[in-house]
Order: structure tokens, then C-alpha cells, then sequence
């Protein structure tokens, strides 16, 4: 049988939106599946400039063309990997796209990597529901999103990954000595927590943040301070003892449409920081804080105002333990072995 895992081509360079995405296409390609991609710059392009009707009838017709030639050019009975969601063609266009595979017989398996629609109102549309039940088999972050799927109507059999892979050359060095030195790497003014952080009164804490430049950092307490960004790849950019990962509108739970998000998820971020070495700090909400506690990859908190508490109450064998874990599912995320178990078989 052949096997294509079926792509489109992010160009931002610095933003880990491609990031995943691309680890799953060389994840795939090292285990036996042929890339197919996609070429988007067109469409994108006429995305942009779609404003009038007439443009408007010429992108989708546009699209249109690109698919039918894409379901003629992928041989009927293929095993697909398709990286959902398909963002360019529109949730029409992947469906019109998922049934012509069905009906030319391809097995489909989703790598789910977002949820869109889901994930701006708390809801899913139709459509979004109607392209996952045209799988096969669904790859979901954790059990929690397989639940989700279930309320409704989603019923295909699901295989968790738990945490995405990240592919990277780079070796962290796993730091021996811990402080209270924590990243925050994400989109910085649409963290709305980060304003409300600011009043908690951290004695020992310091927050470095990278993204993309704040808007003002004047604001910001002593112990936190914008860093920088660096490309995706360069893992030991990140020198810190923890990782930070959270989002939402609140300090004290997870909160917002955001944050209920991550009530579903495996945060890209998560993998970056464990691929760098550093264990992480999530909510005891998230939909990882089970599996994170069982590995001892980090700690899990109920609020923003715990973390001092929770990193003093560590003790020296408790942190043996976490460096010792986060060392070994480093290697693992940066070598594809969480989406490689799942599809060395396939």
C-alpha cells in the first residue's frame, strides 16, 4: 500500500506555528510515507486580495482546481496521514477534499493538530464535525479531546499522542543546579494573563518572556523581563530551570475561551521546554497535568500565585527524579518517537 502524508507550507520562520507540522511530515517520511505537499502561495496570496466578488469567484475556483488535481494525482486505496486542519482550502473545500479520497478508497488518518473553530467559541461547527468523521482513524492530543470528540458525534476510534514531537539537532544540557527561573515563550500581547500576573508579589520568581516584541514593557515587575525570540529549532536558546505553560484570561484558574482550550489540548509549547530540558509548570485544569505528574516531567498548580510555594516544596530527590525524566522523554520528542510508535505499523 502506499503511504502519502498530505501537507500545505507555513513561511514564517520565526513562530512555531509551522513547527509541528513539519516535524510530522519528517516524522512520517522517516517511516515510510511519501510527502505530499501542497502549494499554497497562490491561494494565499488571492486570500489576501479577495475583496471584490470577482476575486473572490476566481480564489475559490482556484482552489478548486488545485484539489481536484491533488485527489487525481494520489492513487485510489492510499493510506493518507492528512495534518488537519487544512487552514487555505476552508472547511468546505476539506470536506469536498476528505469525501473525494473516501470515494477513491484512501484509508485516511488525521493528525489533529488545532481545532479552530472550537477553539475561538467553545463549540464546533457542522462541518468541523463532518470533516473528522470522514477519518479513518483520528491521532488527538489526549483522552480529554477523545471525550470531547465523543459529546459530539465524533466517533471515529482514536490513538493518543499525548505530547508532540520536536524535532531538533540541538542537545540541551540538562541543568543540575535548579532556581527559580522560569520561560514563558508564546504570542506575548495575547497572553491576557500576563497583565494580571504582574500584581502577584513574587519574592524569589523570575519570568523571562520571548516572543515577539511586547507592545510596552514598562509595566513589568523586577522579576519579569522580555527576553527575546530565537527560531524554533534553537532549543538551548532556552537556559531557564522551568517552563511556563498557561494561558487565559485568569491568574487563579484557567479561564476564557483560551483557557478552557487547554482543558483539550497538549500545548506545543510543553514539547519545546521538555525538548530543552526544562520541566515544566502547567494548571492542575490542563488536560496534561495527570500525565505530566505520573512522568514527573514538572509540577501542576491550581494558581499563578502557587508557583514559589509549589518549587520550594520540592525536595532534592523529587527534582533528581524530574531532571532524570525530562532528560529521557527529551531525547524522545526530539527523535519522533511519540507519533513514530503510533505509525511505524502502519
Amino acid at each position: 500500500m502506499e503511504k502519502i502524508v498530505i501537507d500545505y507550507r507555513y513561511n514564517n520562520y520565526f513562530s512555531a506555528r509551522s513547527k509541528a507540522r513539519e516535524d510530522v511530515n519528517y516524522i512520517a517520511e522517516k517511516n515510510g510515507f511519501t510527502p505530499f505537499l501542497i502549494n499554497t502561495r497562490t491561494t494565499t496570496e488571492q486570500m489576501a486580495s479577495g475583496k471584490s466578488l470577482w476575486k473572490k469567484i476566481v480564489y475559490n475556483f482556484r482552489k478548486l482546481f488545485i484539489l481536484c488535481g491533488a485527489i487525481f494525482a494520489i492513487k485510489p486505496g492510499t493510506l493518507v496521514l492528512f495534518q488537519y486542519p487544512f487552514a487555505p482550502f476552508g472547511e468546505i473545500f476539506t470536506l469536498f477534499f476528505c469525501k473525494c479520497l473516501k470515494l477513491r478508497k484512501c484509508k485516511l488518518i488525521f493528525m489533529v493538530h488545532d481545532l479552530v473553530h472550537y477553539r475561538e467559541t467553545l463549540v464546533f461547527d457542522n462541518y468541523e464535525i463532518k470533516i473528522l468523521n470522514t477519518a479513518d482513524e483520528l491521532i488527538v492530543h489526549t483522552p480529554k479531546m477523545q471525550e470531547l470528540f465523543k459529546s459530539y458525534g465524533i466517533t471515529r476510534p482514536c490513538r493518543i499522542l499525548w505530547l508532540f514531537d520536536y524535532i531538533t539537532p540541538e542537545i540541551p544540557a540538562i541543568k543540575q543546579q535548579s532556581s527559580n527561573d522560569i520561560a514563558f515563550a508564546g504570542a506575548l500581547d495575547k497572553s491576557v494573563f500576563l497583565r494580571d500576573m504582574q500584581s502577584i508579589p513574587y519574592k524569589e520568581l523570575e519570568l523571562h518572556l520571548y516572543g515577539n516584541q511586547p507592545k510596552d514593557t514598562s509595566t513589568y515587575p523586577k522579576w519579569m523581563k522580555y527576553v527575546g525570540r530565537f527560531s524554533p529549532e534553537n532549543v538551548t536558546m532556552l537556559q531557564e530551570s522551568w517552563g511556563l505553560s498557561w494561558d487565559g484570561d485568569g491568574i487563579n484558574a484557567l479561564e476564557g475561551v483560551i483557557g478552557n482550550y487547554l482543558k483539550y489540548i497538549s500545548p506545543h509549547k510543553v514539547s519545546l521546554y521538555i525538548a530543552a530540558g526544562i520541566p515544566v509548570i502547567i494548571s492542575k485544569e490542563s488536560a496534561l497535568a495527570e500525565y505530566i505528574e505520573q512522568n514527573k516531567l514538572g509540577i501542576t498548580i491550581q494558581s499563578l500565585y502557587d508557583i514559589e510555594a509549589a518549587l520550594n516544596a520540592l525536595t532534592d530527590s523529587e527534582m533528581q527524579a524530574i531532571r532524570k525524566n525530562v532528560s529521557l522523554m527529551s531525547e524522545r520528542l526530539r527523535n519522533g518517537k511519540m507519533l513514530g510508535s503510533i505509525i511505524e505499523n502502519m
